[in-house]
């Protein structure tokens, strides 16, 4: 924490802290880049300047960014909430909390443990082996499928209220979220060494596009595609497009999956997916989902596929393999 001089108003006692704009960065994930330019466009955070120049931040202003970063996780866009007060930046999280899902008793149906307030105590707990050990026991009583369509997506929306209530600090959704990709890797890994190594077609390349750094829908849909015993290329998170065709070309891909979250923008989207369209062979298909192309679907580009959730994927590929089965000659 910064605690050299300032220059400006003599701080209050929610001033007595200073944060240097590297601090409030570490402590909400908002780029230095991104407060500069909200500090010229919306008139907030607004800084004091330390005996060096140097942006220094008081608390109140920290705790407003801290705020505003849980309602951009929640979708909100910058410009309609950055500039609002403490207590309209409040009521809008109230909001949310009150209109996610309800919590519901212990269950071993997938659906109904994923809303278990128990994973929210044992992560508040730091007690995460519990968390490891019952998504793998599920695994192992359901199915991977099973779990990724009716437990993942419902557990992650938990976790993420938990967060903005502040019941689970910002490292613990961290943890949450790394644990839940490794118990996921684990289980393709299963998959892969029960098929033996015997993949089929098509050869799927999964990846996002730049900047868009979420990579659980990438493994979500991956694990759909591991079922399917798919040849499988992962680039991980934020490839360059030109990367991208590069590879499409290189390693012959039949399909290009891409995961957008909510926070990708609808340029981002729409731009994004129509250079690739532009740039690849017109035979490579493109497979787009997350939350970001289904909020933007109508405006997704000709020849994109819209995975509405991660079970479209096995229905994709049945439909692409039908497709593309060699043509039988009579006998």
């Amino acid at each position: 924490m910064n605690s050299t001089p300032f220059i400006g108003a003599a701080p209050t006692a929610a001033e007595d802290s200073l944060w240097s704009i590297a601090d409030v960065e570490r402590e909400t994930g908002l780029g230095k880049d991104t407060l500069r330019v909200w500090e010229k466009r919306y008139g907030f955070p607004v800084p004091l300047r330390d005996a060096l120049g140097e942006r220094a931040y008081p608390n109140d202003q920290l705790t407003r960014l801290r705020l505003i970063k849980r309602l951009l996780d929640a979708n909100h866009r910058p410009g309609k909430v950055v500039a609002l007060p403490l207590d309209a930046l409040q009521a809008h999280l109230d909001k949310l909390v009150l209109t996610s899902p309800p919590d519901a008793a212990p269950s071993h149906d997938a659906a109904a443990l994923a809303l278990d307030p128990i994973w929210v105590t044992w992560l508040a707990q730091d007690k995460t082996h519990l968390i490891k050990q019952t998504l793998q026991q599920h695994i192992l009583r359901n199915g991977l499928a099973h779990v990724v369509d009716k437990l993942v997506a419902p557990l992650c929306a938990m976790v993420g209220v938990a967060w903005m209530r502040g019941e689970i600090s910002v490292y613990q959704e961290h943890l949450f979220t790394e644990l839940l990709q490794s118990v996921l890797r684990e289980a393709i890994a299963a998959v892969d060494a029960a098929a033996q190594g015997q993949r089929q077609s098509p050869r799927v390349l999964l990846t996002t596009t730049p900047g868009e750094m979420h990579g659980l829908g990438l493994m979500m849909a991956e694990c759909h595609f591991a079922l399917e015993s798919c040849d499988r290329f992962v680039l991980g998170t934020s490839t360059p497009i030109s990367d991208i065709v590069q590879a499409v070309r290189q390693l012959h891909i039949d399909v290009l999956a891409l995961s957008f979250s909510a926070y990708a923008s609808r340029k981002d989207v729409v731009d994004n997916l129509q250079l690739l369209r532009e740039q690849m062979p017109p035979e490579v298909k493109i497979w787009a989902g997350g939350a970001a192309a289904n909020n933007h679907s109508r405006a997704l580009p000709t020849g994109v596929v819209l995975m509405r959730k991660a079970v479209d994927v096995s229905i994709q590929v049945q439909a692409w393999r039908d497709q593309n089965a060699p043509a039988q000659t009579p006998d």
